[in-house]
């Protein structure tokens, strides 16, 4: 008999609790990985901001934070002064609609850093725009850093051997009100070389 399918709602892990908990929306599994090697000294960047920017803050030297939503970054927004950190850098860079690619500003902001400048680049953010976010995050993860992809099933390929790519992946979870489940991924590569 298959298993019943774990129920999310905006009140746990997956959704809005991890942001009252300042901490970032991916899998429960990848969030324990994640704890375990991030360090005071880390600079982070990330693409997306929420829980996850707080809890960087909390936790590395630095963060840069991208956003493209103008409500969902006076919500962070407030968040960070409310949380008390201090070392947060929150752009919000808008999508571009009369471009032809109306997300190149959005994803080419992490190429005003020179390469090797971030322990720990994470790709969340708008969806449309992740592959060129993981592209040009590459060279500026220093090496011995992290790459972390939420939302990564739709990402089947590989980085090459000096980036080893591990998946987590929650199972058949299911929206309160909508029909069939899902399962949920975040994948962390290291850069080996």
């Amino acid at each position: 008999m298959p298993a019943t399918p774990i129920e999310i709602t905006d009140d746990i892990v997956y959704g809005r609790q991890a942001l009252r908990n300042y901490e970032p929306w991916i899998v429960p599994e990848s969030l324990t990985m994640l704890r375990h090697f991030v360090q005071p000294n880390f600079s982070v960047f990330e693409w997306g901001s929420g829980g996850s920017t707080i809890f960087f803050a909390q936790h590395c030297a630095s963060i840069i934070s991208i956003e493209h939503n103008p409500e969902w970054i006076t919500r962070v927004g407030k968040m960070i002064i409310d949380s008390g950190v201090a070392n947060v850098t929150l752009k919000y860079i808008p999508m571009d609609l009369t471009n032809e690619r109306p997300y190149a500003n959005y994803a080419n902001a992490i190429l005003d850093y020179p390469d090797d400048s971030f322990d720990i680049v994470f790709v969340d953010g708008d969806a449309a725009a992740r592959y060129p976010c993981i592209m040009n995050s590459l060279p500026r993860v220093k090496v011995g850093g992290w790459l972390l992809l939420d939302n990564s099933d739709w990402f089947k390929g590989d980085l090459g051997d000096n980036w080893p790519r591990v998946d987590y992946v929650a199972k058949d979870l299911k929206w309160i009100g909508q029909p069939g489940t899902f399962d949920w991924w975040t994948s962390i590569f290291r850069r080996m070389g």
